[in-house]
Parts: structure tokens; sequence; C-alpha cells
């Protein structure tokens, strides 16, 4: 974790945003990196995530062309279309690995809009909106911060959305009473899996922070941000997950109980009583 390799990185992604600039005029594109880089995490397996925004996207090998004038090696891999309003290409540069999320203005503010607008609690956009959030600009600075304006007012809509759906997640504690009799180890430990992503989806939600289950990192990062949280979470996932499935089962159900209960202080509104029904159906013996 040295400041050094994220000051390399920080400096490669202002070549590459420096390269696309004749891409465009200077109101017509903005560049921000993001990741590990930003939080001074960086080492020596990090790569460099960065997003290019463009008003009109230009045509695929123009973008290519611009990442090898900032010294790129060849695209290796990229998903998506420029022509759904965006994609995301890698290659490497100076031995490092630089990701791009290519997109056209219109397509990133309705992302966005997915989060602040529509409210959907459990999408990889929740990745990057915490992503733009904590964003470097590159270029076309105020049309970063008018978006991290926009973010950084978490909508108290969006926190109920997600508690209501990440509460959904919680084991089957029926199914669960009749798996510890018979020889479902996987299956077990799909379950905790799942309903350790549901706990920290709810506490998200319940402290209005950003939450996605796809490539979630940097775990105890994410719950010492936090406002409120039950005492040693991160341990206390850590140790459920490790134990035997009776165990992991006892300790996911006090865990989750805790949970419930600042849930119907925080949020009374919440109908919880399904929730609560669910778990009286747990019997490890």
């Amino acid at each position: 974790m040295s400041a050094s390799e994220s000051d390399r990185r920080r400096a490669l992604a202002r070549r590459v945003a420096d390269a696309h600039r004749p891409l465009a005029p200077a109101d017509d594109l903005f560049a921000f990196v993001s990741g590990s880089v930003v939080d001074e995490l960086a080492d020596a397996r990090s790569d460099v995530d960065m997003s290019v925004v463009f008003e009109r996207l230009p045509a695929e090998r123009e973008l290519q062309a611009a990442c090898e004038r900032a010294g790129g090696q060849p695209w290796f891999w990229h998903a998506g279309t420029l022509a759904d309003g965006g994609m995301v290409v890698a290659f490497r540069l100076d031995g490092i690995e630089v990701q791009i999320g290519y997109s056209d203005r219109r397509t990133l503010v309705a992302r966005v809009d997915e989060l602040l607008v529509e409210h959907r609690p459990d999408t990889p956009t929740h990745k990057l909106g915490e992503g733009i959030l904590k964003a470097e600009p590159l270029a076309g600075e105020p049309a970063l911060r008018a978006l991290q304006t926009r973010l950084a007012a978490f909508p108290p809509e969006l926190g109920r959305a997600m508690v209501v759906h990440f509460l959904t997640l919680g084991a089957p504690w029926r199914a669960v009473s009749q798996l510890l009799h018979r020889d479902g180890a996987l299956w077990c430990r799909e379950l905790l899996v799942e309903a350790s992503y549901g706990a920290f989806g709810v506490l998200a939600g319940l402290n209005g922070r950003y939450f996605a289950r796809f490539q979630f990192k940097r775990m105890r990062k994410f719950a010492a941000s936090l406002d409120w949280a039950p005492t040693h979470l991160v341990e206390q996932v850590e140790t459920l997950l490790a134990a035997p499935p009776r165990e992991a089962f006892v300790r996911l159900h006090a865990l989750e109980g805790e949970l419930l209960d600042r849930v119907e202080a925080q949020l009374p509104e919440v109908d919880t009583a399904a929730i609560r029904r669910r778990r009286a159906d747990f019997q490890p013996d």
C-alpha cells in the first residue's frame, strides 16, 4: 500500500486522458480516475480505473488510437458497445493494466438516475456511484463535480429500498434447519455468503451508502466508514464464514436479529413481520 504506486498510476491516467483530448472540444469531454489510486491504496498488482465521458462518442478506432498515443498496447479485453452508449476496455501501459469506462454523457446521467431517481437497490451502478463520489478529475472538472454533488445527496428513498430488498436475502431458516442434517456443505456456504451480502446491503441502506455485491472488496474499509454497524462486524462475518455450518447459522441468526432490531428502530415504516416469522422457523437442533 504505497503512495508512490498510486502516484505512478495517477500519472498514467493523466497521460491517457490527455491523449483523448483531441477527440472532442474541451466542453464535450470529461475524465476521471477512481479506485485504489484515489484511496492511496494501490500496490504493484493494482490497475488504473478511469473513465472518459464524451458528449458524443467517437468511433472505436479513434479511441484505440488515443490509447496507443498515450503509449498503450492494443486492447486485450473489452465489454459493451459504443452503439449502446458505452464500453469498457483494458490495455497495458508501462506494464500496468489500464481500464477505461467510455460513455456518452446522456448514458452516464441515465445510470446515475437509476440510483437518484429510480432508487434501484441492487445494481452494479452502485459501484459506479461510489467510484464517482471519490473520483479525481483528469479533464472537465466542473462536470465531475456536478455529478459528485448530485450523488452526495443520498436519497432516503434509496436507502429504504435497499433495506427492504436486502432483508429478503436473509437465510431461508426453515430450509436451513433441515439442511443442517443433510450432506449440504456447499449449499450451506452459498446461503451464508448470500446472507452476508444481504447484511452489508441492509447496513448500506441504513447508513446512506452506495453498495454493490459486484466485486465487493476492502470489506474492512467499507465497514469502518459506516456511522452504525454491529460491534466487530467484519470479525463476525469472517468467523461465520469459516465456522462449521451449525455454528455459522447460529451466528448469522444473531447478527440478522441485531440488524432487524436496528431497522425497526430507524425505519419503523418498514414491515418486518414476514422476516420475523421466517426467523422463528430456525431450529438448529
